[in-house]
């Protein structure tokens, strides 16, 4: 490799030298001194100090000159630097502007000796921002004659969070994040949960800053990190963090002096629809209040990794052919049974334009959720046309008798109607006839009420690259669609055509917007893509047996042992999702790193594995249905169905879990 990269860190003094005479650097970069593991040092400088000796023999140290005690220790050491600053002319890289909209960040900067440049990164946040620039200064030092680096950084993905929202109780959500406990990781825990949930009222359980030292102004940040993302209560936990109480204004505090008084009283508290950050110093065990809160469901889960998802969408935007194509993600029966409310409120900050959902009631709870990306409803139920208004959602009109009716009633309510055309062009499920469109033409010219937002169709073997003639010939039928009802309107409606597969395979189908489905989840397209499983459906054992020589196993006595078999009882069944077709030895999951194979029929609630040979299985141990391995791709062949079903056969029972790693 031509480079090498590590991240060290240290919690008190002499570690530092160790580490340096381990890694031996060649160039190094001084990030930030924060506030973690403060409690080590006598003080700041001493920290300081200790870190700047992972630098003693670089040929570079790459560092912000606003950062005033950093910079001047640095020079004091005479170490070879490259700076960069917000305010100084005097680095080597100032930057010149940060133009920020809702997902990205355009930074212009000027180099001391060299041209002027622009990057733009997908964050917003502050400490991403100061990260980028330490990178792109990096860059100019590394390589200064290599200015198309700058464009890799609007591809850059969140780094990995110890993070996990989950189902809380009455329809709250809960960030469990109870590993430490600082300024920094307290900023970026909150705006992560607003990033969640920002409509929802927020409550805060936090613990005292045990990593902080001794910041005598601790707390009055704290509280103003809490009054900025607006939380209306906190729990608070330790003798140390009622210090905080007279810089809170308008937030109901609550003070507890451990963890077991504060659990003693939850119950006393009512928690609902509303966004529950837990986050303290692990000594305090805050996990146990994680717990506590967490809707009660069996220990069945579905992981759904949003830093897969957004780097499989980072994948397939690149296969857009320009830059002012859309993308509409799919979000109906619950975004596949991840969750549609968390999945579009994830898609609202990755620079998706727009959603779609099946039926009326899921575009609601969308917008009851505060999800404002436009939404269109693919069967919507015309009847309904005044919920439809007042959600502000789309209907798809794919025959005459909708169009007729939707007429009717804008003429009758006097509002403009946004709609979406669907056509048919060889799917033969929904769509408006090629013998229609002159009556379809004829009523949208009669009527100025109604505003066609899109037309639209559905190809059925994108994937097949057997039916690559059949797959063009859709995609010319739309075309002729397409330009005829365009022609015919004042404003030229969204044309889109292409899924998830045919974005890849067919970028002549791409036109306005294209329509992201499971494709987005790593599912059903092609190897070479390299797109990642978003998905984890995890269970546990509940029971472990050897069985002898003529023992039985399961409803209908399918499997009959030979010899001796050590069978192992997990926690799901048909009722979970786990369809039922896939028992008797025609699936395997993989507990310990092992397959193990289904025998006997798949139960309710329960199923049954053979982990013969397979060492250390104990109640309690984990297991992968699917994920990474086994894939969804091998249970659904199992089941003889599709991944589709899979997804969607996922009950409510089984608890989704987010995380971001």
């Amino acid at each position: 490799a031509d480079l090498a990269i590590f991240e060290a860190g240290i919690s008190r003094p002499d570690e530092m030298k160790n580490l340096e005479t381990i890694i031996k650097p060649d160039v190094g970069i001084m990030t930030n001194l924060g506030s973690a593991h403060a409690e080590g040092f006598i003080d700041a400088k001493q920290k300081l100090e200790e870190k700047l000796n992972l630098f003693d023999h670089c040929q570079a140290v790459i560092c912000c000159m606003d950062q005033e005690l950093v910079f001047e220790a640095i020079r004091a050491r005479k170490f070879p630097y490259f700076t960069w600053s917000f305010h100084s002319e005097n680095a080597d890289l100032k930057v010149a502007l940060v133009d920020q909209n809702r997902t990205d960040s355009r930074i212009q900067y000027h180099l001391k000796t060299g041209p002027s440049g622009t990057i733009v990164i997908p964050f917003t946040d502050p400490a991403s921002i100061e990260n980028a620039v330490h990178c792109l200064a990096l860059i100019k030092w590394l390589k200064p004659d290599k200015p198309e680096l700058d464009l890799a950084f609007q591809n850059l993905l969140p780094v990995a969070m110890r993070l996990e929202a989950l189902e809380g109780i009455n329809g709250s959500l809960v960030i469990n994040d109870v590993y430490n406990a600082d300024l920094e990781s307290l900023a970026v825990a909150v705006a992560f949960s607003t990033f969640q949930s920002s409509q929802r009222a927020k409550t805060a359980i936090l613990s005292d800053m045990k990593q902080q030292g001794n910041d005598p102004d601790l707390y009055q940040k704290v509280a103003t990190i809490l009054e900025q993302y607006d939380f209306k209560r906190l729990f608070a936990v330790g003798p140390e963090i009622r210090k905080i109480q007279p810089y809170l204004h308008g937030v109901e505090t609550f003070f507890f002096p451990d963890t077991k008084t504060l659990l003693a009283s939850l119950k006393d508290h009512r928690f609902g629809e509303e966004l529950i950050l837990v986050k303290g110093a692990r000594e305090f065990g805050l996990e146990e209040v994680s717990e506590w809160l967490s809707l009660k469901k069996h220990q069945t889960v579905l992981e759904v990794n949003l830093a897969a998802l957004a780097r499989n969408l980072k994948v397939l935007e690149g296969f857009l052919t320009n830059s002012k194509i859309k993308m509409m993600a799919m979000v109906k029966a619950a975004a596949y049974g991840s969750g549609g409310v968390e999945i579009a409120r994830f898609l609202t900050s990755r620079h998706i334009d727009y959603l779609a959902v099946a039926y009326l009631d899921e575009g609601v709870e969308l917008r009851k959720a505060g999800i404002t990306l436009p939404i269109m409803v693919l069967n919507a139920d015309i009847n309904a046309i005044n919920r439809i208004l007042a959600y502000d959602l789309e209907p798809e009109i794919f025959s005459l008798a909708q169009l007729k009716q939707v007429l009717r009633y804008a003429n009758q309510y006097g509002k403009k109607i946004p709609i979406h055309l669907k056509v048919e062009t060889g799917m033969n499920r929904l769509g408006l006839e090629r013998q229609e469109l002159d009556e379809v033409l004829g009523l949208l010219e009669d009527s100025h009420n109604v505003e066609v937002k899109s037309v639209f169709s559905h190809l059925a073997v994108s994937d097949d690259d057997q039916e690559r003639s059949f797959t063009h010939s859709q995609i010319e039928q739309f075309r002729e669609f397409a330009a005829k009802i365009s022609d015919s309107l004042a404003v030229k409606p969204i044309w889109h055509l292409a899924n998830s597969n045919a974005i890849v395979r067919y970028p002549e189908a791409q036109f306005d917007m294209v329509r992201l489905g499971i494709g987005m989840y790593g599912i059903g397209m092609p190897r070479h893509l390299s797109l990642e499983p978003v998905h984890t459906l995890r269970t546990f054992v509940s029971q472990v047996k050897v069985l002898h020589e003529g023992a039985s196993i399961g409803y209908g006595r399918t499997e009959k042992v030979r010899g001796t078999m050590e069978i192992a009882t997990i926690g799901i069944g048909y009722a979970d999702g786990l369809i039922r077709k896939a028992g008797n030895r025609r699936y395997a999951v993989v507990i310990n790193g092992r397959y193990a194979p289904i025998v006997g029929n798949i139960c309710m609630d329960m199923t049954m594995i053979d982990v013969t040979g397979i060492e250390d299985i104990e109640i309690g141990t984990e297991v992968i249905v699917f994920g990474k391995e086994p894939t969804i791709d091998m249970l659904a062949q199992a089941a003889d169905t599709i991944p589709y079903e899979v997804f969607t056969s996922l009950s409510a029972r089984v608890k989704r879990i987010y995380t971001y790693e």
